[in-house]
């Protein structure tokens, strides 16, 4: 069938298709029995159909994967001829001989919710054949409120066996069994949903809770649900008050959202929303209240403190709400205006002369210090005259005594020139106590002058290591007695404790030899020792006055440098 595949599963694993894998038709093993697993070639044949023999000696899964809608299955299947059964519900039963008993058969819609003896047949059951049909409109991921024993959301898993083999105790006694799921959580956006499960008898019937002796098994939560809910309009967040202090407005609109998990909300074009309903008694305003403002009141300036020259003049500030004065902690005190400022007055009756502090320091020598301050005039609006009276001017200096000018001191003379150019040397100079009496310095005993800030009379000079040096002999003795000849001398490189050394430079090293000329050798006497050629300079240069021919079409110049 189109669209449709499903598989076949016990705790130890598949028998037909699973994995995503889908067999060809055939016989597969499993479970105690052979299955035969049919698939239609055309629409025309109806549902997939698996049929077996039996009996089953465990429990088996049926898991469903569908796209399209579906309607259903029909199922048939027999139980062993022991306890009574009730009749099944939607399909009828009839006996069977050897030892096989009730036969069941019916159809079962997807969702609906299965009676205890058809849901789960007992170990030693034999399912004649159970057969996929038609599809009812129940889609993956949609299931309804009320879900039927194994019916998940993605894939749909159908119990049609229980346990058998050897375990003989847990055939006969009564067991969990899930009967259905709770309702999802949310009907989109992924919710959430939990097994429900019941007590029965190895014969299907449903039991008390306290007939079972096992524990009751924790509920499995399994999402559903999962596609986003669809679009629509959600209230915003209120805005901030349009005021920061006293009585203003809050806004908030409307805005088209989805929400796609419980988490995970994101917003959408408005298009896609529902259109809005414009009779809402929704309030999208509403008045927000803060604090009080408050704020600095400032009364006018009072009259200057002074008449005449520079006084003070003062307001009150206080801090204010709503018209009412509050403690200035509500205000903000970095904003809080002056109290007072100064004030120049310009009604002085007559000229007045004003003048500032003396200065701190005393300016000048020992005996010459000066004080200083700062006189002004300041015209009176009754004075006739245009100018303050000289002669009541107030001073603007005043001798002061200097006691650390006139104490004994200290006095240096010049820095000697260092004593070695190189390697720890010392430099000197005069240290002396002197005073100032009469208005001349004279030398005094240094027990006059403070021992504690005596300078230094010597200090280190040139410390850095002093460099290593060439050291040379004198020049030998020409090494020819007559014509050019060479003298040699011995260069040592020492260092300045006189020890060889290897870090002079070699750019400044002295030569070692230099050439010496004495009197000629074995010069003719005789007028006919001439050159006899005008190249005979290149001879020479060219060291050919050995040959014996070019010493005499040469002599001259042979002779003369050789």
């Amino acid at each position: 069938m189109r669209n449709r595949s499903y598989a076949m599963r016990t705790d130890h694993g598949y028998i037909i298709n699973g994995n995503w894998a889908v067999l060809p038709p055939g016989r597969y093993m499993g479970a105690g029995t052979g299955f035969f697993y049919r698939r239609p070639r055309s629409p025309g044949e109806g549902g997939e159909v698996i049929k077996a023999p039996g009996p089953l000696s465990e429990p088996v899964d049926i898991m469903i994967i569908y796209q399209s809608n579906n309607q259903g299955i029909r199922y048939e299947y027999w139980h062993p001829l022991e306890p009574p059964y009730p009749p099944p519900r939607n399909g009828r039963g009839r006996g069977r001989g050897r030892g096989w008993g009730h036969h069941h058969r019916g159809q079962l819609p997807l969702y609906n919710t299965l009676p205890a003896y058809l849901a789960t047949p007992q170990s030693g059951s034999s399912p004649a054949a159970v057969e996929y049909g038609p599809t009812v409109d129940n889609r993956v991921g949609q299931p309804p409120a009320t879900q039927g024993v194994g019916a998940y959301t993605d894939n749909t898993v159908i119990s049609v066996g229980m346990p058998g083999g050897t375990d003989v105790a847990r055939a006969t006694s009564p067991s969990w069994k899930v009967w259905k799921f709770t309702p999802c959580s949310r009907t989109c956006g992924g919710g959430q949903q939990q097994t429900v499960f019941i007590c029965t008898s190895a014969s299907g019937a449903i039991l008390t809770d306290e007939m079972c002796q096992a524990p009751k098994p924790a509920p499995q939560t399994v999402n559903c649900n999962p596609r986003p809910c669809p679009p629509t309009w959600q209230l915003g967040e209120w805005s901030q008050c349009s005021a920061t202090c006293g009585t203003g407005m809050m806004t908030r609109t409307w805005a088209c959202v989805q929400e796609v998990t419980p988490t995970l909300t994101r917003a959408v074009p408005p298009a896609t929303c529902p259109p809005p309903v414009r009779a809402t008694m929704i309030p999208l305003t509403q008045p927000c209240t803060l604090a009080p403002c408050t704020r600095w009141e400032v009364t006018a300036w009072a009259k200057c403190s002074v008449e005449c020259g520079t006084g003070v003049k003062t307001r009150l500030v206080t801090c204010r709400a709503d018209g009412q004065r509050v403690s200035d902690e509500q205000c903000n005190i970095e904003e809080r205006p002056p109290l007072q400022e100064l004030c120049h007055a310009h009604t002085c009756a007559h000229h007045t002369w004003f003048y500032t502090d003396w200065s701190e320091e005393c300016m000048g020598g020992c005996e010459d210090g000066v004080q200083r301050r700062r006189v002004w005039c300041s015209p009176g609006v009754n004075s006739v005259e245009g100018e303050c009276d000289q002669q009541e001017r107030p001073p603007e200096t005043r001798p002061c005594a200097r006691a650390d000018a006139c104490a004994a001191a200290w006095f240096t003379g010049p820095w000697t020139p260092c004593s070695v150019d190189c390697g720890n040397g010392n430099r000197t100079r005069e240290v002396v106590c002197v005073v100032f009496l009469r208005g001349t310095f004279r030398a005094t005993l240094d027990i006059e002058c403070n021992a504690d800030t005596r300078p230094n009379g010597t200090q280190p000079c040139n410390t850095d290591p002093c460099p290593p040096h060439w050291y040379y002999t004198d020049w030998t003795e020409c090494s020819r007695t007559c014509g050019r000849g060479s003298r040699t001398r011995l260069v040592q490189c020492l260092d300045h404790h006189q020890q060889p050394s290897t870090r002079c430079n070699l750019v400044e090293k002295p030569p070692t030899t230099r050439s010496c000329v004495e009197r000629p050798c074995n010069i003719p006497s005789d007028k006919s020792c001439v050159d006899r050629f005008k190249n005979c300079v290149l001879v020479q240069q060219a060291r050919l006055c050995r040959y014996s021919y070019y010493r005499t079409v040469c002599c001259a110049s042979c002779f003369q440098q050789h």
